[in-house]
């Protein structure tokens, strides 16, 4: 289950004890929206992620740095 914690002042998304999202410009009323939604999805969803789906967007955005530091 997600919930909405405060972390240094900021409203943060949390699971299981660990941050998943902060929230930008304390905007608590967005974060407990996304939070509720992400709830939802948790519980109505047939959509996980394995290893793959997990370490796929890792590998990409270290591509994608790589690149940007040497142009």
């Amino acid at each position: 289950m997600y919930v909405t914690k405060s972390v240094n002042g900021l409203p943060a998304i949390q699971r299981d004890g660990r941050n998943v999202l902060s929230v930008w410009h304390q905007d608590w009323e967005f974060a407990c929206w996304l939070c509720q939604l992400l709830n939802e999805l948790d519980e109505n969803s047939e959509l996980f992620l394995n290893e793959f789906g997990r370490n796929r967007p890792k590998a990409l955005d270290h591509a994608y740095t790589k690149e940007v530091h040497h142009a």
